[in-house]
């Protein structure tokens, strides 16, 4: 139990924070524009992440005990946790969009 709660932990800050550097500096690429490959990309760069690190900690714990199992389990929980975000993209999107238009202090915060 505690190796595979120290690998969820590990795996979900790696991934967030992986997350939200790859969204912060794609907006700063290309502004307002292109909020749906923003998402996408930083989903599969914390996924990924988020999957490696948990699956590379917690391997033994799980079960995982060759090379290829290994692989096998990252990327299918990889492929499984992104699609799963992309099937909700359009639902985020528009949460995205409904807040921005609303949030008094979202404009005032954006530079210029």
């Amino acid at each position: 139990m505690p190796q595979i709660l120290a690998a969820s932990l590990a795996g979900f800050v790696a991934g967030e924070l992986l997350n939200s550097y790859v969204l912060v500096k794609m907006k700063a690429r290309s502004g307002e524009h292109g909020l749906w490959s923003r998402l996408m990309a930083s989903t599969v760069v914390g996924e990924l992440a988020d999957t490696t690190i948990f699956c590379l900690i917690a391997a033994s714990a799980i079960g995982i005990s060759t090379g290829s199992d290994l692989i096998n389990y990252i990327v299918v929980g990889f492929v499984w946790k992104t699609l799963c975000e992309a099937s909700v993209l359009p639902i985020s999107t528009t949460f995205i969009k409904f807040a921005k238009r609303y949030e008094p202090t979202y404009f005032a915060s954006v530079p210029a």
